[in-house]
């Protein structure tokens, strides 16, 4: 559990120089597709995550909070897919279900939305309460919160730059005028908490993504799921 931002963003700095540069297939026999797929995707949902944490800390250190959050958002996304990846490849070692764990992956590495010659892209949603049935709600909650933010709606518009001083019929704007402590309070604990669940995600992945190999040698040796 990190005490503050700039400790989390300590952290986060020790996954970056972890980042690979190449992801390589363990044999080019297709049993192990798969999880090269996984593998691969997960990787590149890693640089995004990096990349958006990054980009929201910086934002915050310029008072630039609407776009700070907005990038805060994007980094909590990042990381649902992460543990989504993370959850599908237990799913696989435990099922067995090569057929269930091919479609998700494709879903993810080339869905695209309303398009008939690609897989039907992996709503977003479904990452997101993938890691809410852990956290009690909490997660999602918390996502609504700053797509509140996110959108041109009351909090992201109005709520954030304007005042209303209803005796002189006059609206006063500004950056940030009324809320700057509460942007500030919901972007440190955005990354807070994603840069903890991020720890946590990275600790468990070698012994899923070991399992879900262990599935698949079993298929490229016996040409079948074996007990």
């Amino acid at each position: 559990v990190y005490n503050d931002i700039n400790e989390a963003m300590v952290g986060l700095s020790v996954w970056k120089k972890q980042r690979r540069k190449t992801v390589k297939r363990l044999s080019g026999n297709i049993a192990y597709k798969p999880t090269f797929e996984a593998d691969s995707y997960r990787e590149a949902a890693m640089y995004r995550f990096i990349e958006m944490a990054e980009s929201a800390f910086n934002l915050y250190k310029d008072n630039l909070l609407v776009g700070s959050i907005v990038a805060a958002r994007a980094a909590q996304e990042a990381l649902a897919v992460m543990w989504y990846v993370n959850s599908k490849l237990v799913h696989f070692s435990a099922t067995k279900d090569l057929d269930h764990f091919s479609e998700r992956m494709g879903s993810l590495i080339t869905g695209w939305s309303k398009d008939e010659e690609l897989p039907e892209n992996t709503n977003l949603m479904t990452c997101i309460k993938s890691v809410d049935e852990e956290m009690e709600g909490k997660f999602m909650w918390h996502y609504n919160m700053l797509s509140e933010y996110a959108h041109a709606n009351y909090s992201g518009t109005f709520g954030t730059y304007a005042v209303a001083n209803p005796e002189t019929m006059e609206v006063t704007f500004g950056e940030s005028p009324r809320s700057e402590e509460t942007l500030k309070s919901h972007i440190e604990y955005t990354l807070i908490l994603c840069v903890g669940l991020l720890d946590s995600i990275q600790e468990s992945y070698e012994k899923v993504i070991d399992d879900a190999l262990g599935v698949c040698n079993r298929i490229h040796k016996y040409g079948k799921v074996t007990v």
